[in-house]
């Protein structure tokens, strides 16, 4: 057994250069073999097989390892644009009772790809002897088709509860509607780049609380962010205030 990691050659291609990183021997009762990878990147395992008269046949798998989230959470905000700002937990008018607006830019800034790990790696010569890696059609050179991009991207999802009862039922996960009581609606949100758009079932009522979770998600875990808002025709907005003088010490 031997692990190879590859590196780039004088092409456009990754190659099986140098020495192997691990070597080992496996006897066949035995029939298996443990390796970690100790970094990101593209490597190939060989195992070469002999037997009584010092035959030998090989054969090469490449794997990709990447323990590297495909995203970092910063501490932007995330918001209701109908609160004003993000500091502002309640919402006294609404133009659309059935639409509301989430939004997060920068809380989950986006890793570029390492693009050299979905390069083609340089095939062994084909010979009766030899086994290269196989995706699909594609004998002896891994097309790049074979570690698809879109699989490794980031995506969001994003769910929401109408709770009747001011303040939020303040669940940390939302359930199916099956398992809330009279009166609560859970919804999905169409999400496009750092906005959520929830477009309700019903309208939005004096009192309600709207509780939403947004996940950013990649193939190796997830982060979510909860966020709540009430609608509360009570309160009055203060966009904003002046002083005026109107005696010599006063100011009103």
């Amino acid at each position: 057994m031997e692990v190879y990691y590859l590196r780039a050659g004088t092409g456009d291609t990754l190659q099986q250069l140098g020495d192997p990183e691990v070597t080992a021997t496996v006897t066949p009762d035995l029939n298996n073999f443990h390796y970690t990878a100790p970094k990101p990147g593209v490597y190939a395992i060989v195992v070469t097989v002999y037997d009584a008269a010092n035959n030998s046949a090989r054969a090469r798998k490449i794997f990709n390892y990447d323990n590297e989230p495909a995203y970092t959470e910063t501490d932007a905000p995330a918001y209701f644009k109908e609160a004003l700002n993000e500091t502002h937990p309640f919402i006294t008018k609404l133009d659309n009772k059935r639409k509301l607006t989430l939004t997060w830019p920068g809380r989950f800034q986006f890793n570029k790809p390492k693009l050299e790990w979905y390069k083609r790696v340089e095939p062994w010569e084909i010979d009766q002897r030899s086994i290269d890696d196989i995706y699909g059609t594609t004998f002896g050179l891994r097309s790049i088709s074979a570690i698809d991009k879109n699989e490794e991207s980031s995506n969001y999802s994003c769910v929401y509860i109408i709770d009747p009862k001011t303040g939020g039922l303040g669940l940390e996960v939302p359930p199916d509607n099956s398992s809330l009581p009279q009166g609560y609606i859970v919804g999905n949100c169409s999400v496009a780049d750092d906005t959520a758009t929830l477009n309700l079932k019903s309208d939005l009522r004096d009192g309600n609380t709207v509780v939403v979770w947004v996940t950013a998600s990649d193939l190796r875990g997830s982060n979510t962010v909860k966020r709540k808002v009430t609608l509360d025709e009570s309160r009055a907005n203060v966009s904003g205030h002046q002083f005026l003088k109107n005696r010599e010490d006063h100011f009103s």
